[in-house]
């Protein structure tokens, strides 16, 4: 005689129908916490996600124009309107996937699930801070360091300085500064020559910025410390960098989704994690939007 599902017993399959509900929470949680550059640069999200159609976003560079001196008695002139236009594919798709042999032990381990939906999670940050760091390591602009990872205040005040001849507004409250955690020591270490304009979040204010991983100031300019950012080596090598919000341009079309799939197969649950994405560099020779550091050659 069949034995008759009570509702009270938990198997692979009944267990399955959970995962996208349990799952989707934690690994997004994850992935928007680890992420350092997302919130950082201009995101478009808004006009793509969740649209099916298009790949590409326009986004319109618009010259500032000069102020014309009006003639008494005379009127006013007018020039065409002109802009030139950069254009953000979203051409990136990058997923975790796993294969769970016993997924009803697995759900019903709390700690089990935190960790796999930490890694999946993180997983998929570093990908997209990474791809971020990747455009905005080719800022035009650049500040030597005479030494690899060691940042001077003489070599900062001189960032400071290409940032403000090129109109770069770095005390708006949109500029931030991320580096290699070596660069970052340093910035911390209290006999360097930075440490002593450095603000540190722990010790004013309410710390609301360590739970973003922004622990501290230069001159209003937030720090942030990021392992994408390259360490050591020579005059390629891009320690960190001094960026505008509008220097890069960043843009989901799917966000996180989690899907799962039992696998008669393989006896066990299949889920992954994915999403589409798109990043763009906006600075350009004759529009800086920021200014990136060099190691020593």
């Amino acid at each position: 005689m069949a034995r008759h599902y009570d509702g009270n017993s938990a198997t692979t399959t009944t267990e399955a129908v959970f995962l996208p509900e349990v799952w989707a929470e934690g690994i997004y949680k994850f992935f928007e916490r680890k992420s350092v550059f997302r919130g950082l640069v201009d995101d478009y999200s808004a006009l793509v996600a969740g649209k099916g159609a298009g790949d590409i976003v326009h986004i319109p560079e618009i010259a500032i124009a000069s102020a014309t001196e009006k003639a008494e008695d005379a009127d006013v002139a007018y020039n065409n309107a002109t802009a030139t236009e950069t254009q953000l594919a979203l051409n990136k798709h990058y997923y975790v996937a796993k294969l769970f042999s016993d997924i009803a032990e697995i759900q019903s381990e709390e700690s089990l699930v935190f960790k796999y939906t930490k890694m999946m999670g993180e997983s998929l940050s570093r990908q997209v801070d990474a791809d971020i760091w990747g455009e905005l390591d080719g800022l035009n602009s650049s500040q030597a360091l005479a030494t690899d990872d060691v940042l001077t205040a003489a070599e900062f005040e001189g960032a400071l300085a290409t940032l403000g001849e090129a109109d770069v507004p770095y005390m708006d409250g949109e500029c931030a500064m991320v580096v290699n955690p070596t660069l970052f020591a340093d910035i911390l270490n209290p006999s360097a020559g930075l440490a002593q304009y450095f603000i540190r979040n722990d010790a004013s204010g309410d710390g609301s910025g360590l739970k973003t991983g922004m622990v501290g100031s230069l001159y209003g300019i937030e720090v942030y410390m990021s392992n994408t950012v390259a360490t050591g080596g020579n005059a390629s090598v891009i320690p960190g960098a001094i960026f505008h919000k509008s220097a890069c341009a960043f843009a989901v079309q799917q966000d996180v989704r989690v899907q799962n799939e039992y696998s008669i197969d393989a006896l066990g649950t299949k889920v992954v994690a994915d999403l589409i994405y798109g990043a763009k560099i906006l600075d350009d020779s004759d529009n800086i939007r920021g200014v990136k550091f060099t190691n020593a050659a």
